[in-house]
């Protein structure tokens, strides 16, 4: 009973320390901003990122080991434990590698590039942490975290190719909540309507949660405001939707920009959808009756500067003087979105 006991203790102790070196991996990422030796050197992303996804299959078998090996809880010998231990932490010291390296390399890939590959890495270290951490403790959720492990392996598979590709991908988050922001709208405009009928200027009713509340009839000049809203929102849904298809396009993103100025330029693109996003925010709740029309006006130039702006470096990042044909055909790819721009201003100049 004593010997098992220590080895308990001794299991307990690795997995301890073991756990806290994991964590302490991700503190790498944040030292992965030192400047690049050459500016103008090529990024290497598309490399990198098979490397990643690669590490990240060994890690998910390595975490596989660790499952079968420790999910019943029943005696193991030393060096078994240890060996399954140290090859999972091998595995994990390797991932780390590749995303440090990803984040050193394509510096010209942007904020945003950045911010999805760390993700990546912290949502594995943190998930392999907690499984080590169960099997230290012997508890018995160790399939489960064995589980989130792989999960969280798996997200590497949609890691963005370079940086166009994070900022695609932010744009289409994006999209989803200006396309639930216009259902907000909607459903104001329908809120009127009861089985047909209108309901009448001061009466009770519930609200979403049960609450009850004095309903105020919609004035004509709100609804028609209102209208103009959901006019805005759904063409900058339209914009910003036409604008990920050339910014995931598979297409040659190389360019004659430094890598500098490129990083910029895909870092304003990120920082103009916030603006987007933001300023959609605040149209909404300004065009909630009783609406302000000086407001609404101010915040839909917000929104028509943003996207204009955002167009301006998307054609930057698009743009290719070295390489005529293939610049060409990525700027024929905007062209939906620089007409999807011009009902934007249109829909802003109607607020």
């Amino acid at each position: 009973l004593f010997i098992m006991s220590s080895n308990k203790t001794s299991l307990q102790d690795r997995c301890k320390a073991l756990s806290q070196s994991i964590l302490k991996e991700s503190t790498v990422f944040e030292s992965s901003d030192s400047p690049s030796e050459d500016e103008n050197a090529p990024s290497h992303a598309e490399d990198i990122r098979a490397q990643i996804q690669s590490a990240a299959g060994v890690v998910e078998h390595e975490s596989t080991k660790i499952g079968l090996l420790f999910a019943k809880n029943e005696p193991i010998a030393d060096d078994v434990s240890n060996s399954a231990l140290d090859a999972f932490h091998v595995s994990l010291i390797a991932f780390t590698a590749y995303i440090n390296a990803a984040l050193r390399a394509n510096r010209s890939e942007g904020e945003c590039y950045k911010k999805q590959v760390k993700s990546i890495g912290d949502s594995v270290l943190k998930a392999s942490a907690s499984l080590i951490d169960s099997v230290g403790m012997k508890k018995d959720n160790v399939r489960s975290l064995t589980a989130s492990v792989w999960e969280q392996c798996k997200t590497a598979e949609k890691m963005p190719k370079d940086g166009k590709d994070a900022v695609g991908k932010a744009l289409m988050a994006h999209c989803r909540l200006i396309k639930d922001a216009k259902r907000e709208i909607e459903e104001m405009l329908e809120e009127g309507d009861d089985d047909g009928e209108q309901r009448k200027d001061g009466e009770i009713v519930q609200d979403d949660f049960g609450e009850e509340i004095i309903r105020e009839e919609i004035k004509d000049v709100d609804r028609e405001r209102l209208r103009k809203a959901k006019a805005t929102i759904e063409c900058t849904f339209t914009f910003l939707k036409a604008l990920v298809v050339p910014l995931i396009s598979k297409r040659s993103n190389s360019n004659n920009k430094s890598r500098i100025d490129r990083a910029t330029a895909l870092n304003e693109i990120e920082k103009k959808c916030k603006e987007i996003r933001r300023a959609v925010d605040e149209i909404i709740c300004e065009a909630m009756p009783p609406s302000d029309a000086v407001l609404l006006a101010t915040e839909a130039k917000k929104l028509k500067d943003a996207a204009e702006n955002m167009m301006k470096r998307v054609e930057e990042v698009m743009t290719d003087n070295d390489a005529p044909n293939d610049g060409q055909t990525d700027m024929n790819l905007i062209e939906p979105a620089k007409k999807a721009l011009e009902y934007v201003q249109s829909a802003c100049a109607e607020m």
